[in-house]
């Protein structure tokens, strides 16, 4: 497995080759996390943890689906419900977000097979860097960063896109630089997400898996593979690679 570097990059001593680049077409892993790896939204872990209303918290993420709310009125929006969270509190619960079911072997199957694992989030970077070296991912990007006062409370937010459409492209762009950063082309990637933000990911490759829950995701048709859960991706993975689970 590649080393993995904070800022979303292969460090120095990193080495892309693997075995699986010499057995199947598909060489790497990429995942979206959030409602994909996860079994919630880092966005809704934070306002939990800082006792934020689910009423509140639900409201906006309702104008955010409607594009009601994007950009800086996002920002901001999000810094006020979040006011007085800090660094320590921030990390613990980055680090935390719970997984989704099938998650462990998912994950299992990605190591057995001998992929570098990818990880691809709409959220911060931060974020983004606590679930990469939770999951021992090669590396991952993130959508924004998180700015601190010299207190260590929360100041700033940056986002890197404004909506659904400028994520997605975010995402694909993202791939292709860590499937660079591979040796790979990024059609030798396998990649895997959850929502519309992920069209980007879907797109740049024929391994495309949807995971969607009730059968009736209208991202179907966009997506080469569609599964109710992660522990039937860990079977395409398995497929794809000629491995077996010990």
């Amino acid at each position: 497995m590649t080393a993995f570097h904070t800022d979303g990059r292969l460090t120095a001593d990193a080495h892309p080759g693997t075995a699986a680049a010499e057995r199947g077409p598909v060489a790497a892993v990429a995942c979206d996390i959030d409602g994909t790896l996860t079994a919630t939204s880092s966005a809704l872990a934070v306002s939990q943890a800082l006792g934020v209303s689910p009423a509140a918290h639900a409201r906006l993420y309702r104008a955010y689906r409607a594009g009601e709310l994007y950009g800086d009125g996002l920002r901001k929006a999000l810094l006020e419900v979040w006011s007085g969270a800090t660094r320590d509190r921030l990390e613990e619960t980055f680090a935390a977000v719970p997984l989704r079911e099938g998650a462990s072997r998912f994950l299992g199957a990605v190591r057995a097979a001998g992929l570098p694992l990818v990880l691809i989030t709409s959220s911060v970077q931060e974020y983004a860097d606590a679930m990469g070296r939770r999951l021992g991912a090669a590396m991952a990007h993130g959508a924004g960063h998180v700015r601190y006062g010299h207190d260590g409370v929360l100041t700033g937010l940056e986002l890197d896109a404004a909506d659904d459409t400028a994520m997605a492209a975010l995402k694909g762009r993202q791939l292709r630089t860590a499937a660079h950063a591979l040796g790979l082309e990024a059609e030798r990637v396998l990649v895997v997400g959850n929502g519309t933000n992920d069209l980007g990911l879907f797109a740049a490759t024929p391994y495309s898996v949807l995971i969607d829950p009730t059968g009736n995701s209208p991202l179907r048709p966009r997506t080469a593979y569609a599964v109710p859960g992660l522990d039937e991706a860990a079977d395409y993975v398995l497929a794809l690679t000629g491995t077996a689970l010990s």
